[in-house]
């Protein structure tokens, strides 16, 4: 399988899981943060995790989608900065808070394996991308 193939395959896995998690948010806000014990009790509370969890994620998921058929670098980039912010905010968390329950722990893993893939596949395209240009007259 080829470099643009792997990351078309996984742009399109990290398309699904951004759009489920997005309309997820947008309809059932409450239910996405049950998992972590947080109660939206207020319209701002709502409103903010519509916007960031809802909108946001739906966003990032259709420009997954585009990068399917137009440039899956950008994408990968995406997800690459989205993950380490992730990544770097939950271990922050641990050596300050102590340990989250599982189904945190399962996300900061989950957000590490996408980071590693998205850091990977963008560097084999870049190799690629200079041998391309090295064997074009």
């Amino acid at each position: 399988m080829t470099t643009k193939r792997t990351s078309q395959l996984f742009l399109a896995l990290m398309a699904l899981a951004f759009c489920k998690v997005g309309l997820e948010a947008l309809f059932t806000p409450q239910a996405v943060l049950a998992n972590v014990e947080i109660t939206l009790d207020n319209s701002s509370a709502l409103s903010s995790m519509r916007a960031v969890y809802g909108g946001l994620h739906l966003a990032f998921g259709i420009f997954c989608l585009w990068g399917l058929f137009k440039n899956v670098s950008a994408p990968l980039v995406l997800i690459a900065l989205y993950t380490t912010g992730f990544v770097l905010g939950r271990v922050t968390s641990i050596v300050i808070d102590g340990m989250p329950n599982e189904f945190v722990i399962t996300w900061l893993f989950t957000e590490l394996f996408s980071l590693i893939v998205s850091l990977t596949l963008l560097y084999f395209a870049k190799r690629n991308v200079k041998q391309e240009i090295l064997i074009t007259p």
